[in-house]
């Protein structure tokens, strides 16, 4: 990142722009000896300590690879608040960012440097694994740093939390059968998952389970072929851009990176709900109108993929697989009330999740309760 007085003053601006939220803190962290360059963003400390993983990306083919590290890591942070606050955990939000390719920087080194400088906060901010970090990375992490979570079983953690995301958009994708055809089953409906990484993986199996049609793609030929050679009825099609065209598509689930529901997708999709893992599904302020007009159903992204967040928060009290399963499964009836209170207030289901969310940080809580208590 340029020292220069100009790009200095730039990214003051950046931090402080309020349309990405008011953030409370945002930590730079540089260790020369191993190469890490990381941002930590803390949006909100309101219900709790921030609450949320560790990716670690590369950010191919920008020219400022660390502000786009930068931008992604603030747009986090905050969809983590509000995450947490839909899910009614005693957290706010926090993300970090490790900036480069895991395949090549990442050592054992670099991961210790990190956690020194999650350290260093003192608690105000509990990571975990988000995409480019895995469990014995986080126990890795851990040696430095108490305020870790996702670890391993062995180590006392929760393990990988994509199980429970992906049980989680599975949720939520019942509560929009329910909404749309009158029963919260995915049987002979068609979905479409977009990435088959850590989550889509498990979400496909959850989907073939209950009935349902799967239609996979990934940019990682082998997360296709893995995918395809434990379930070998499943579908793919070359790119994402085929999938949203998908003749017969009744649910969409973009499970990959963020901003996959833009000016092209959108008009071209032939979907009636979409619901998937990936954080930050719109790519900008009016794509959520876009769907309703297009009579699309949208499943908040931060609501139905809480399950991993709920999974790694249940750590921290001495985890409890069954108990983090059962706070997860709520996620059907959350989904189900934003859709209830969308079509109450007239608004999108992604207005009417922010609405829900801003009043409980507010009010310090589901029912108003403090921060540190923990809500319905």
């Amino acid at each position: 990142m340029s020292a220069d007085g100009a790009s200095g003053t730039g990214i003051l601006r950046t931090l402080f722009r309020s349309e990405l939220g008011g953030h409370e803190q945002v930590v730079l962290c540089q260790d020369r000896a191993s190469g890490l360059k990381a941002v930590i963003a803390l949006h909100s400390t309101a219900l709790g300590p921030g609450l949320g993983g560790t990716r670690f990306h590369a950010y191919p083919g920008e020219e400022q690879p660390e502000e786009a590290a930068l931008m992604d890591a603030l747009n986090l942070a905050r969809g983590m608040s509000y995450k947490n606050a839909m899910a009614g955990l005693p957290h706010g939000g926090g993300k970090a960012v490790i900036i480069g390719d895991p395949e090549k920087i990442k050592t054992e080194e670099l991961l210790l440097a990190y956690g020194r400088f999650v350290a260093s906060l003192g608690g105000r901010y509990v990571t975990a694994c988000d995409v480019g970090t895995y469990v014995q990375d986080m126990d890795v992490i851990a040696r430095e740093c108490p305020w870790t979570t996702g670890r391993s079983p062995e180590r006392g953690g929760a393990g990988d939390s994509s199980v429970l995301t992906a049980f989680g958009v599975y949720q939520g994708m019942r509560a929009c059968a329910q909404h749309l055809w009158g029963a919260p089953a995915l049987r002979g409906r068609t979905v479409g998952i977009a990435g088959v990484g850590k989550v889509g993986h498990h979400l496909v199996g959850h989907l073939l389970e209950d009935g349902a049609r799967v239609v996979v793609t990934d940019v990682r030929p082998e997360a296709v072929e893995r995918v395809r050679s434990s379930h070998p009825e499943v579908e793919a099609v070359a790119d994402a851009a085929a999938l949203v065209r998908f003749d017969g598509l009744d649910v969409y689930s973009p499970c990959a990176l963020g901003g996959a529901l833009d000016d092209e997708s959108v008009p071209v999709l032939t979907a009636q709900a979409v619901c998937g893992a990936a954080n930050n599904q719109l790519a900008h302020p009016g794509v959520e109108k876009d769907l309703a007009d297009r009579g699309i159903l949208y499943a908040p992204d931060y609501v139905v993929n809480a399950g991993g967040v709920i999974q790694v928060a249940d750590e921290l009290l001495g985890f409890d697989f069954a108990r983090a399963k059962a706070k997860a499964a709520k996620i059907y009836d959350t989904t189900l009330s934003i859709f209830e209170r969308a079509a109450a207030d007239g608004v999108p289901p992604a207005a009417a999740a922010d609405r829900i969310a801003e009043m409980r940080m507010a009010n310090g809580g589901p029912g108003g309760e403090g921060p540190g208590k923990s809500g319905s």
